[in-house]
């Protein structure tokens, strides 16, 4: 008898020795930034979900298109198949709105917010989309958690002010790792709404970092400069800010003035609308960290498709 006490006794030390190293522990990046603990369940998951834009030569975007109309590769191999085409999707949409509140754009900081609050009323669909607002100047800080509620992120909008240095990379790496840490219970979209001058000052992460950071989150980038444009050619952020958008399958957007700003949002929204999601199992996958390019390729002479160029094979936390 007292054997068989002895061996549950050891039986439930272990399993209680295994649940709590299951407990995950607060973590912070090189930068200080605390991420919020989460609790998962994580194991490779062999279906990879890809959002993108189609457009012809004028930038229209097209629709209507069906699945045997694309070319897909994966690592310059066709997917073993296909297991979702939807076009101009609804699945839900998480957002991370990224506002610039730095002392360079000041000048331009109440246009950010107008144009910001205008979009997200028009966007978020209260109950089936979420957005989070992120600031940045010398520090990163997130003035409001994930909300399906327009009136909870108008209201952070609002708060905001403009001052200090520009810790552009490290926002963007951190708004990326929030993304990441949202609970998948079922297929969605996910975005990052950047609206900067594109010059980070504070030089605590490099661009590399930032991209790989995105790519890690598996989310699209729709950059808004701030910047004028002048008669020397682009200003010196709109570069990075190009570039951001292109390797995720997003959208730089010129902001310039007031009504330029307002007619980018419409063109964020109209290409979210205008989305086509797939998702596909790739051909002998395994969850090893390498690197994937992804390739969307229109059979139609003209058109092009807008889709970030690849992702990270890891494990996936399913929650």
């Amino acid at each position: 008898m007292q054997g068989i006490l002895l061996c549950g006794l050891v039986f439930l030390l272990a399993s209680l020795q295994h649940a709590f190293s299951q407990i995950p522990i607060p973590v912070s990046n090189a930068e200080g930034h605390l991420f919020a603990p989460v609790t998962t369940i994580s194991k490779a998951v062999n279906e990879v979900d890809l959002a993108f834009t189609v457009t012809d030569k004028r930038g229209h975007f097209i629709g209507n298109l069906r699945p045997d109309d694309f070319a897909l590769l994966d690592n310059n191999t066709a997917p073993e198949r296909l297991t979702l085409f939807q076009q101009r999707s609804d699945l839900p949409l998480h957002l991370a709105v990224v506002i610039d509140a730095s002392d360079s754009v000041k000048g331009r900081f109440k246009f950010e917010q107008e144009a910001a609050l205008s979009f997200i009323r028009n966007i978020l669909r209260p109950g089936i989309d979420s957005a989070f607002v992120v600031t940045f100047n010398d520090q990163v800080k997130t003035v409001q958690e994930l909300t399906d509620k327009r009136a909870k992120v108008s209201k952070a909008l609002k708060k905001a002010t403009a001052t200090g240095n520009t810790a552009l990379y490290d926002a963007l790496i951190y708004a990326s790792e929030k993304l990441r840490q949202i609970p998948e219970h079922q297929l969605t979209r996910r975005g990052i709404i950047l609206l900067s001058d594109g010059v980070d000052t504070i030089h605590r992460s490099t661009l590399e970092q930032a991209k790989e950071a995105v790519a890690r989150a598996q989310t699209t980038v729709f950059s808004v400069s701030t910047n004028i444009a002048t008669d020397q050619g682009d200003p010196q952020g709109d570069p990075v800010l190009k570039d951001l958008a292109q390797s995720t399958g997003g959208i730089f957007l010129s902001g310039g003035d007031d009504e330029h700003l307002q007619s980018a949002f419409h063109d964020v929204r109209r290409a979210l609308h205008n989305q086509y999601v797939i998702a596909y199992h790739p051909d002998a996958f395994q969850a090893d960290g390498s690197y994937h390019t992804i390739e969307v390729l229109p059979r139609k002479h003209g058109l092009r498709a807008n889709c970030r160029k690849g992702y990270y094979a890891i494990v996936r936390a399913i929650r």
